[in-house]
């Protein structure tokens, strides 16, 4: 009996047409956006003031060493239990890096910007961690990389 009530009305093919239209238009447009990056956010950074290129290497005794890539001279260690912060992002940067088949003796970029905003980047995949977004706690615990062993002019 219900099987027969659905036979004896069909589907109004106009409202079929109709939504097969919107869904259409809706795959087009998300596929028009993507490709042409209608309605992107950029973002525009203030001018960086002074940076760093630093490379974060695992020591046998647990501890992550902190090397300037210039003069490859470790300037800090942050030992097993201190710092969480820091281990946490460099822990999550490199295993972005070894997802995208990136190479882990490529540095990162430590930066202060003209608005006093730090930011690391992955030179290697070209990622950007703007420290100051995780609150001021996190980011004093990179600060310190920017002048360590850094002679005063």
């Amino acid at each position: 009996m219900y099987e027969e009530a659905i036979d004896a009305k069909p589907f109004p093919r106009g409202m079929l047409i109709a939504v097969a239209a919107m869904v259409g238009l809706s795959i087009l447009f998300a596929a028009s956006a993507s490709l042409w990056d209608f309605g992107a956010t950029r973002i525009e950074y203030a001018p960086v003031t002074d940076s760093r290129d630093l490379v974060f290497k695992d020591l046998e005794n647990g501890s992550v060493g902190v090397v300037d890539a210039a003069g490859q001279q470790q300037i800090a260690e942050v030992k097993p239990g201190q710092d969480g912060f820091v281990r946490v992002v460099m822990r999550s940067m490199a295993r972005d890096r070894a997802v995208r088949g990136a190479s882990a003796d490529v540095p990162f970029r430590l930066a202060r910007h003209a608005d006093d905003m730090l930011s690391l980047t992955d030179l290697a995949t070209g990622e950007v961690v703007m420290l100051n977004a995780f609150g001021a706690m996190n980011t004093k615990a990179f600060e310190p990389f920017l002048a360590l062993g850094r002679t005063k002019p």
